[in-house]
């Protein structure tokens, strides 16, 4: 059974449901907090939640990377966050450091519908 990045990454909804699943019945019924230690995590977020959550308990903090990964790209590009700059630009998807089209498989994330609506990806 792939890990569930490797899953998140292909769009495997049934090797997705498993991984979920699997982490799930391995988790403390009295967890309230859990650390999504990949970016590719947060793309299925609410599907943890719901696999994660207790009847009864206190709702499930989620707390992501991908700021933080966002923040360490601008600081070694030597570049300041700038949360009010108008959205404009265009978008490059980087294959193991060639340029080429999104992958069908983003396509299948809000995340990536919403990369495809604002520019068309080269």
């Amino acid at each position: 059974m792939p890990g569930l990045a490797e899953a998140v990454e292909r769009a495997d909804e049934s090797a997705i449901d498993a991984a979920v699943t699997a982490a799930a019945a391995l988790t403390p019924g009295d967890v309230t907090t859990v650390v999504l230690g990949c970016t590719h995590y947060e793309l299925v977020a609410e599907r943890i939640r719901a696999a994660v959550q207790r009847p009864g308990r206190p709702p499930l903090a989620l707390h992501g990377s991908a700021g933080a990964v966002a923040a360490q790209a601008l600081r070694r590009l030597d570049a300041q966050p700038a949360p009010g700059a108008p959205a404009e630009g265009t978008l490059t998807v980087l294959l193991s450091g060639r340029e080429g089209a999104l992958p069908a498989a983003a396509l299948a994330y809000e995340e990536g519908r919403l990369l495809r609506a604002v520019t068309p990806a080269r």
